[in-house]
């Protein structure tokens, strides 16, 4: 009995011993279409660098990965490497769901500032910066030659290009969304959480400033989109520009792969100037960025891929592949299309990353879609401002 005892234990100590390491299976989350694209190729260059790793694509949407990793994290079916817009930093660092970034400050060094801010939270960096993002005016050069530079030219070309019946329409957007709808407070001097984005008292949703902006949006409806909020959504904007039935759309440079693929000749200018300015709109800036879960079970090869897809090659390969501006100040966005993003980005505020910024999307949201339908403006901007107000 003893020998057979010190034999069983000899084969366990030898099957601990001579096990075969664990292999290394990294998911990553990334928007369907062109993002897609170059993490499978991505994926493959990598397993040129560690043989080792074996990189799975999951299509889950930047805007809906938050979300999802607070419920898949902690269930273990999460992904190791996701990506985000910076806002959502904030809720993901609060959460406890993202990793910090290792040697920052060294990683870090040849990036844009833009970049480096939008991936910090709390003296800390989380973030993998991989692009630039604003919105900006597309327009389609067979129906409007010159992109207009006021809100007064969209009006006076609306006049002769609208025609209901046909469903035809100057220039569309997504007019509840607040992201968009952001330009409106904005551009009147109605910063969210005040000049830095930082401090949720001065939030600013029912400012006189907000309240001009708001009923100008409102009276923009008659004038060049006469469609009820509801059916404004972002596939029915999309589609419209791509099948020339609107000439112009308020967008970002996600959509550029899909608008050639579309066959449409475009080109890309600022937002324009709105009553009483000389300059472009202000829009909201973002930063593309990928995070590692804290609840992956290899956080060290999920930080070596994540630092590998970010680096000068791969985001210059990115560039090519998705004509998204890489966030690194030794590569060039040198095209046509990328200098009207770039343009824009001039006059774009950075998204602010308070947890608070998660009722803002919420409660304007509501209020852009009612203030759109005739709200009464005042009404609807003092229900979002209690709204922030009563928000944790």
């Amino acid at each position: 009995m003893k020998k057979l005892f010190c034999a069983v234990t000899a084969m366990a100590l030898a099957a601990t011993t001579f096990a075969a390491p664990k292999k290394v299976a990294l998911k990553v989350w990334e928007s369907d279409g062109p993002e897609k694209a170059f993490i499978t190729f991505a994926a493959r260059q990598y397993k040129k660098v560690d043989p080792s790793v074996k990189i799975s694509y999951e299509p889950v949407a930047s805007t809906d990965a938050r979300a999802k990793i607070e419920l898949d994290g902690p269930a273990g079916v999460g992904a190791d490497i996701f990506v985000a817009p910076h806002d959502h930093i904030g809720a993901l660092v609060e959460g406890g769901h993202v990793l910090p970034v290792d040697d920052a400050d060294e990683y870090l060094a040849n990036f844009e500032d833009m970049a480096k801010t939008g991936a910090s939270y709390g003296g800390a960096v989380y973030g993998y910066p991989l692009g630039a993002e604003t919105y900006a005016l597309f327009y389609n050069k067979s129906l409007i030659k010159q992109a207009p530079k006021t809100w007064d030219e969209v009006i006076s070309f609306a006049k002769t290009f609208n025609n209901k019946a046909e469903g035809k329409y100057a220039l569309v957007w997504p007019v509840s969304d607040g992201y968009y709808g952001y330009m409106f407070m904005a551009s009147f001097d109605a910063p969210l959480f005040g000049p830095k984005g930082d401090d949720r008292k001065q939030h600013n949703l029912n400012s006189p400033n907000a309240i001009k902006g708001l009923t100008f949006f409102q009276n923009l409806r008659k004038q060049i989109l006469d469609i009820p909020a509801s059916d404004a959504s972002g596939d029915f904007c999309n589609a419209q520009f791509s099948e020339g039935k609107s000439a112009m759309i308020i967008t970002g440079p996600w959509k550029i792969t899909d608008f050639k693929k579309a066959g449409v000749d475009f080109g890309i200018s600022t937002i324009p100037a709105f009553p009483g300015s000389n300059h472009p709109g202000n829009t909201f800036s973002g930063v593309r960025l990928a995070f590692v879960s804290s609840y992956s079970e290899f956080p060290e090869e999920a930080k070596a891929f994540a630092k590998f897809i970010t680096s000068k090659e791969m985001l210059e390969k990115r560039y090519e592949m998705t004509d998204q501006i890489p966030p690194r100040k030794d590569i060039a966005a040198t095209g046509e299309l990328s200098k009207g993003i770039k343009d824009q980005l001039a006059y774009a505020r950075p998204m602010p990353t308070i947890p608070q910024l998660g009722t803002y999307w919420s409660a304007m949201g509501s209020a852009y879609s009612g203030i759109w339908d005739g709200d009464d403006v005042k009404t609807d901007l003092n229900a979002a401002a209690a709204a922030m107000e009563a928000a944790k």
